[in-house]
C-alpha cells in the first residue's frame, strides 16, 4: 500500500507539471489544479452517479496520460543534459497542448469501445479432476458442478441487466454450488437495499442446488463501517459467508479466507491455514481467497484440492492488462500456485471505470469429476 500511494502521488505530480504547461503562468496552474480537484472530488463522491462518471474518466485518462508524459519528460531531461539549455517556451506550450489533446482522444476511444464490451461477460466452462482419495461417502454424489464469479463492484454505473443475465444463466446451469470470490459492491449495504439488489441477489443464490458460498474482498473492507455490514448482507441474501472459516456443505468442504486488506483494516492477522484445514479428509477441499497470492509461507499440512480467486481483473484495460503480469504469478485463468490447482477470474465487472479493453468480464462453470 505505501508503494502504491507513492506511485499515485508521483503520477499526480507529473500530471500537474505537464497539464500546467498547456497555458502560460497562472492560467496553466489553475487548469492543472482544476484537474486534480476534479479527481479528488470524484473519489469523495464515488457513491453518486456524477462521482462515478468523473472517477471512470480520470481513471482511464491518468493511465493514458502517464504513457505520454513519462517519455516526454525523459526526452526533455535527456535533451537538457545534452544541449544544456531549456526548450523554447512556445515549443513546450504547443507540445503540451498536443499531448493533452492526444491523451483525451485516446481515453475517449477506450471508453467508447470498453464500456459496451464490459456490458457483456464470457461464460467459461472447464472440467477439473479430483483424486479418488477424496471421493467421500459412496452414498453421496462424487461429482459436482460449481459456478464461480467474482468482483461485481455494484456502484451507480453497474448494469443491472448483467446481474439479471447472471441469474438466468445460473437458473439454466443449475449448479450444485454458486461460489463468489469477493468485492461485491462499492456502496454501503443500505444503498444496495434501496436500489433493490437484495431481491436480485436472493434470486441469484436460489439457483444453487446445494449452497451459495461467498467470501469478502478488499473492497468489503472499505464498506465495513457503522450502518454497513457486507458479511451480514451476503448472509441475508442467501450466501454462506465464510470469513476465515471452513464449512463442509454436502459432499464438499469450503474454506473462505479473510482478505488481506480486510484483515489489515481490522488490525488483525489472518488465521493460519492449518487451523482451517477440514477435519474430514474424505471430502474435497475447495479454497476461496480473493487475492491469488497462493498458500502462506511455512504451511506444511494438507493442500486444498482446488482454489478460486479474483481481484486482478486481468488488468481490465490498456496498459493494465500488460503491467498486471509483473505483479502476480497467476493473473488469469487456470494454473497452479504452490502446488494447488488454482483458477483466477477476471471478474464479472470492474472497479472504477466500467471499461474492458483487451480483457473480458467472465463467469466460470467448473465441473468437478472424481477419478
Amino acid at each position: 500500500m505505501p508503494i502504491f500511494l507513492f506511485l499515485l502521488l508521483s503520477g499526480l505530480v507529473l500530471i500537474y507539471i505537464n497539464v500546467s504547461a498547456v497555458a502560460p503562468g497562472r492560467k496553466g496552474k489553475l487548469v492543472a489544479l482544476g484537474v486534480l480537484v476534479a479527481i479528488f472530488a470524484g473519489m469523495s463522491l464515488r457513491g453518486t452517479l456524477a462521482g462515478s462518471i468523473v472517477v471512470s474518466f480520470f481513471s482511464v485518462w491518468l493511465c493514458q496520460a502517464l504513457l505520454f508524459y513519462i517519455p516526454w519528460g525523459i526526452f526533455r531531461l535527456v535533451r537538457r543534459s545534452v544541449i544544456r539549455r531549456p526548450m523554447r517556451a512556445n515549443t513546450v506550450l504547443v507540445a503540451s497542448r498536443v499531448l493533452l489533446a492526444a491523451t483525451v482522444a485516446v481515453t475517449l476511444s477506450l471508453i467508447a469501445y470498453g464500456v459496451p464490451h464490459n456490458a457483456r461477460y464470457v461464460l467459461h466452462e472447464t472440467t477439473v479432476e479430483l483424486p479418488a482419495t477424496v471421493a467421500g461417502d459412496s452414498a453421496a454424489p462424487a461429482n459436482f458442478t460449481a459456478v464461480f464469479f467474482s468482483d461485481v463492484h455494484v456502484d451507480p454505473l453497474f448494469d443491472r441487466a448483467k446481474l439479471e443475465r447472471m441469474i438466468a444463466d445460473v437458473d439454466s446451469i443449475k449448479p450444485d454450488y454458486l461460489l463468489f470470490g469477493g468485492d461485491l459492491a462499492d456502496v454501503p449495504t443500505g444503498t444496495l437495499d434501496e436500489w433493490g439488489y437484495d431481491s436480485l441477489f436472493k434470486k441469484l443464490t436460489a439457483g444453487a442446488k446445494v449452497a451459495a458460498v461467498a467470501i469478502n474482498g478488499n473492497h468489503e473492507g472499505m464498506q465495513e463501517h457503522p450502518g454497513s455490514d457486507p458479511g451480514a448482507w451476503m448472509r441475508k441474501v442467501g450466501f454462506v459467508f465464510l470469513d476465515d472459516a471452513t464449512e463442509c456443505i454436502g459432499p464438499v468442504c469450503f474454506t473462505g479466507r479473510t482478505d488481506f486488506q480486510v484483515a489489515r483494516r481490522r488490525d488483525m492477522e489472518r488465521r493460519p491455514l492449518a487451523e482451517l484445514s477440514p477435519t474430514d479428509s474424505s471430502r474435497p477441499w475447495i479454497l476461496l481467497d480473493h487475492q491469488p497470492k497462493g498458500i502462506e509461507d511455512g504451511y506444511s499440512g494438507r493442500l486444498p484440492d482446488f482454489a478460486f480467486s479474483g481481484h486482478t481483473h486481468n488488468g481490465q484495460f490498456f496498459p493494465g492488462n500488460f503491467v498486471i503480469h509483473l505483479m502476480w504469478r497467476l493473473v488469469y485463468g487456470e494454473g497452479v500456485l504452490d502446488g494447488v490447482p488454482w483458477l483466477v477470474s477476471a471478474g464479472v465487472d470492474c472497479w472504477g471505470p466500467p471499461v474492458r479493453v483487451g480483457t473480458d468480464a467472465d463467469m466460470w462453470v467448473v465441473h468437478f469429476i472424481v477419478k
